[in-house]
């Protein structure tokens, strides 16, 4: 009887131990996830001022091709 519990409870702190370290593995991939979600807004950030550029400078080649048609 005594032999059946010590079994039992060795069995629970296994699973336990188990239960952890897939929560905590499942836990970091979340973070990592995250991380690459949150670089998005700085890779957008920077797309949007690279386009503001772009047509500032499309706006001054019209400016110059209406200049030089005149």
């Amino acid at each position: 009887m005594t032999e059946n519990i010590i079994v039992a409870i060795i069995g629970a702190i296994a699973s336990i131990i188990g239960s952890a370290t897939l929560v905590n593995y499942r836990l970091k991939k979340l973070e990592e996830k995250v991380d690459q979600h949150n670089s998005y807004g700085d890779k957008i950030a920077s797309m949007q001022t690279d386009i503001a550029v772009m047509k500032n400078d499309l706006s001054y080649i019209k400016s110059a091709i209406g200049r030089l048609e005149k």
